[in-house]
């Protein structure tokens, strides 16, 4: 519990003295003593005292606390990984992770929806979606609240929504069947936009190419830069979104958040000391291929 409280506090803040530690951990003060005698001699922690203000954090071992403090890895939920920006953006995340020994896991759930939930019920500590989508769930969850907000094109980069179709526009029927995966606020704003007035049919994001060559649907919005997935090799064509959609568009849609609940202090203070730039550098390093991803 000392590692805990410890972790969650930022380097140069000021620890709680031990008669307020024992009061809240609920035992004696030379267990209290003890313990952050034992957490400065396995290297976990540096302390200095000063006169009448205190004992303040000069260093602390983000990793190792986490470890004696008995957490379960430090769990992300991620959109499937099925473009180049969500390879590189986890990829920079395990690499500022690993850079203060956190164990992680990181898991993958399509649709901003879903990962929201996964938040709601405990099975992550840390949700991405993209900055449009997160400022949606928050407003009917204000448990939530946007930690990290990463650079435009960190979620989608810049002109890579697209439409797909199974055929030449001029060869569409007229009442075109649109495909819409409705647990994403992102694709069902983005269809909707360019799509309005038409009949959609529910399609998770990931099997949209799928269910344009099998006939289920007809024309969808996707993602250029998804990789390994040569789509004109399909026999599906592509075309950008309209003017009037792309007129719509904002920064928001483009950029990715980390989205937390506000109870969760431990994760916050691990979030607090990541370098947001390093992450982003990381990113565009595998997404112009200079960095085999790597989570």
């Amino acid at each position: 519990m000392v590692a805990q409280i410890i972790l969650a506090r930022k380097i140069g803040e000021r620890l709680p003295n031990v008669g307020e530690l024992r009061v809240t951990i609920g035992v004696g003060a030379g267990t209290i003593q003890k313990a952050l005698q034992e957490l400065q001699n396995d290297n976990l922690v540096v302390l200095a005292s000063k006169q009448r203000q205190g004992t303040f954090i000069v260093e602390k071992n983000p990793g190792g606390l986490w470890t004696m403090a008995g957490f379960h890895p430090l769990s992300v939920i991620m959109p499937l990984p099925l473009s180049w920006e969500f390879q590189g953006l986890a990829t920079g995340l395990r690499a500022a992770l690993d850079q203060y020994a956190i164990p992680s896991s990181f898991i993958f759930g399509h649709g901003s929806t879903q990962r929201s939930k996964a938040l709601s019920d405990a099975l992550c500590h840390i949700a991405v979606m993209s900055t449009h989508a997160a400022k949606k769930i928050i407003a009917a969850k204000p448990a939530f609240f946007i930690h990290t907000t990463y650079a435009a094109g960190s979620y989608y980069a810049d002109d890579s929504v697209i439409v797909v179709a199974r055929a030449p526009r001029e060869h569409l029927p007229r009442n075109l069947r649109v495909g819409i995966d409705r647990l994403s606020i992102d694709h069902a704003m983005l269809t909707q936009l360019e799509f309005p007035d038409n009949t959609y049919v529910d399609v998770s994001y990931a099997h949209i190419p799928a269910a344009l060559i099998s006939g289920a649907c007809d024309v969808a919005v996707w993602h250029s830069s998804a990789f390994g997935l040569s789509l004109n090799h399909q026999e599906l064509v592509t075309w950008p979104l309209s003017a009037s959609a792309m007129a719509l568009l904002t920064n928001e849609m483009f950029s990715a958040s980390l989205v937390i609940d506000k109870s969760n202090t431990i994760t916050r203070a691990v979030l607090d000391d990541i370098d947001i730039a390093q992450v982003e550098k990381i990113q565009r390093e595998v997404v112009e291929g200079k960095r085999l991803p790597t989570y």
